[in-house]
């Protein structure tokens, strides 16, 4: 097998917050270190609002990685909201030249990295996610084999008939979880007859656990508490988070509610909850390990490394279970529970919180799945094995 793989990803880089972005970036890193030959191709963007430039443009070799930035043509245009609010609704009946121009305007359009796609000549093109124009142009443009890492949920966009030709495009599907194969199938029948597997991600700790020194750096004191860890954003479900979190409390009085990450809506303040913003990378692991519990409360996740994290620290999850890849990890982990509306939401959290051998015992086997199904040697025999099928 050639071991060769370029991702493209619409941003990459260690300052890059994205679940997708994070997840190439991870792949990428493992694999070169194992020996591959690992390139990436990506955008000079930090920001997936407004898609400025923020790298320089050029060639980098960063963690191993030979990394080509190319610069954006444009900015995200101010109305593109506007126009979403537009086509986004009836996205199955919007025509292809509307569907085409909603995915240029949403951005990075780049047409020199269109063109650094296309020059691909050995090895394994891997696009990540399925949403941007890098993937929505440039997987018809690539000329050696295509792996998709669509990273996608149920959600308006997938539902623009154009995506029906980027996903038959591919030659090979990697997903992250079982309910993600199961909407793709669901949403494009054509895809069942392509390789494909579940694969993952690579999820390990790197970095101290120490739940004491966690505390003590945040200002946190002994009182019990349960963490959101991720953007702060009503979009990522922390309004309905606190809203459900404040009932708790009055009816409880049991622990407090942490939400640590960086801040693009901050929820109206309410009694028990503390909004820490970005923490420091180091007291990452040493804060999930102090939680009794981390709760995601997003409707609209792919995977969840954040879930798989607290779980490889001991600490059990409350998760949305209208996410069906939360509710799957789990299901398949026996390390957290799920809620869909207030009356489970008190109920499970209870459990979580006041019970302490069902809290130990969901830690350990959090953990046990944890390790055993997303170490870098499971997750890269189940992604060897797809890019052989194809390579």
């Amino acid at each position: 097998m050639n071991r060769s793989v370029t991702f493209v990803t619409p941003r990459y880089g260690k300052d890059v917050l994205g679940g997708a972005e994070q997840g190439a970036r991870s792949l990428a890193t493992r694999l070169s270190a194992d020996g591959w030959t690992t390139r990436v191709l990506t955008s000079c963007a930090l920001s997936h609002v407004t898609w400025e430039d923020a790298y320089s443009p050029g060639e980098t070799v960063e963690e191993g990685v030979h990394v080509l930035r190319c610069p954006v043509d444009k900015p995200r245009d101010p109305r593109f909201d506007r126009l979403s609010s537009r086509v986004l609704p009836n996205a199955p009946l919007i025509e292809e030249t509307a569907a085409w121009d909603w995915i240029d305007r949403q951005g990075p359009s780049s047409q020199r990295l269109l063109d650094a796609i296309a020059a691909v000549d050995d090895g394994v093109l891997a696009f990540y996610p399925y949403l941007y124009q890098p993937t929505a142009r440039g997987i018809g443009m690539a000329r050696v084999p295509r792996v998709l890492h669509a990273a996608c949920h149920s959600e308006p966009a997938l539902g623009l008939p154009v995506y029906r030709r980027v996903f038959g495009a591919a030659d090979a599907l990697m997903h992250h979880t079982r309910a993600e194969q199961e909407l793709v199938a669901h949403r494009f029948p054509a895809t069942e007859a392509v390789p494909q597997a579940v694969v993952g991600l690579p999820v390990e700790i790197d970095g101290p656990a120490e739940a004491e020194a966690a505390r003590t750096a945040l200002g946190l004191g002994e009182e019990p508490f349960v963490m959101a860890l991720g953007r702060v954003d009503a979009g990522k479900g922390t309004g309905e988070l606190v809203s459900l979190f404040s009932r708790f409390r009055r009816e409880h009085a049991a622990a407090r509610l942490v939400l640590t990450g960086p801040v693009v809506g901050r929820p109206p303040k309410a009694p028990g909850v503390s909004v820490l913003g970005s923490i420091p990378e180091e007291h990452k692991f040493g804060l999930l390990a102090a939680a009794d519990a981390l709760i995601n409360p997003s409707p609209h996740e792919s995977f969840s490394i954040v879930v798989v994290e607290a779980m490889l620290v001991g600490t059990p999850v409350l998760v949305n279970g209208r996410c069906p890849p939360l509710r799957e990890h789990c299901e398949n982990s026996d390390g957290g529970l799920w809620y869909i509306g207030i009356a489970d939401f008190g109920a499970a959290l209870r459990r979580i919180v006041c019970e302490p051998g069902l809290r130990t015992a969901m830690g350990e086997a959090g953990r046990r799945y944890a390790e055993h199904t997303f170490s870098w040697p499971a997750v890269r025999r189940r992604y060897e094995s797809l890019l052989a099928r194809i390579a």
